[in-house]
């Protein structure tokens, strides 16, 4: 018995000396390829699942012309086969239906919400965000985004992304919006808006708005159409604010803070930016391409167009927010 306990305890005194074997830190993805990761996979199940409907459809209309061709028989018993063929069929495709039709919208959602939580993620990580909260089901009211005084005649918004939080003390909200215009079967009219808008409460006062417009000069698109009743108080190339007749902006707006917007460099993915100043409120709308926009599928995830992207939110952000 001492020998077993001398061996046990020589067992243990190597097992505690012997090197261990070290576990290899697992490498967290990038933004970048979580979200192309997941669109491939969405992409390759949209593929698989329309390779499947073309075979079931293919075999639908196989077995309806083996049906028909059993039923006009005379024969009572291959009318019988016929007939017990084609109700199958139905049975069969009503329930491939059922199993089926929620599938890959299903899927869908949920790469569309993984999508939206990758970017957010990445694009609030500066630290002087904070509180970062998004709610799926939340919208944006048509009547907020026409109240900001920089477009007319829309009559309808769609919105998803709807992002609350705070920049260096300042609450803010942030959503990707489209703002549509009347259209009719003859003629469709394109969005007045689509991009990103985002509004944050100022500190200022002052009578009416101020409307500062930086445009793509090889795209100029969304530009404000809303502003009749404003004049232009300057004018560059690429460059204008609209104001109140006989305003001096640049007593609301200092260089700093237009330096800063000047900064943003509209050109590429981004096609136009519009911001408001209203006494209390400022809003920022940034007309992006499709690039940006739509949620990557067929494509893949253009990881350069959203980091300059964030880079621009965040450099408008730290502009209007100067004090």
């Amino acid at each position: 018995m001492p020998d077993d306990n001398i061996n046990q305890n020589e067992e243990l005194e190597a097992e505690q000396k012997a090197p261990k074997e070290e576990q290899q830190p697992v490498e967290e993805k990038s933004f970048d390829q979580v979200v192309e990761d997941a669109r491939r996979d969405l992409y390759k199940s949209y593929q698989t699942s329309r390779r499947i409907s073309n075979i079931v459809m293919i075999s639908v209309v196989a077995a309806i012309c083996g049906a028909m061709f059993l039923i006009i028989q005379q024969n009572n018993v291959m009318r019988i086969i016929g007939y017990s063929l084609a109700g199958a069929l139905v049975v069969g495709m009503i329930l491939y239906y059922v199993f089926t039709h929620k599938n890959f919208p299903n899927k869908t959602k949920a790469y569309v919400a993984l999508v939206s939580k990758t970017i957010n993620d990445e694009m609030f990580k500066n630290k002087a965000f904070s509180e970062i909260k998004s709610d799926p089901e939340e919208k944006l009211k048509m009547d907020d985004l026409v109240g900001d005084g920089i477009y007319a005649e829309a009559n309808g918004i769609n919105s998803r992304n709807v992002v609350r939080g705070v920049y260096r003390g300042h609450h803010f909200l942030y959503a990707e919006a489209a703002l549509t215009r009347p259209s009719s079967r003859k003629q469709q009219n394109p969005p007045i808006f689509v991009g990103r808008y985002f509004s944050i409460p100022n500190d200022m006062k002052f009578d009416n708005r101020f409307v500062v417009v930086v445009k793509n000069l090889k795209e100029p698109l969304d530009l404000p159409n809303a502003v009749s009743d404003l004049v232009v108080l300057e004018e560059k190339e690429d460059f204008m604010v609209y104001g109140p007749e006989g305003a001096n902006y640049r007593d609301v707006l200092d260089n700093k803070v237009i330096s800063k917007i000047r900064k943003v460099k509209v050109e590429g993915h981004l096609l136009n930016m519009n911001i408001v100043f209203w006494a209390g409120h400022t809003a920022v709308y940034l007309s992006y391409d499709d690039a940006i926009m739509s949620v990557p599928f067929e494509k893949p995830f253009d990881k350069e167009g959203f980091e300059q992207s964030f880079a621009d939110l965040l450099t408008i952000f730290s502009a209007i927010t100067e004090e």
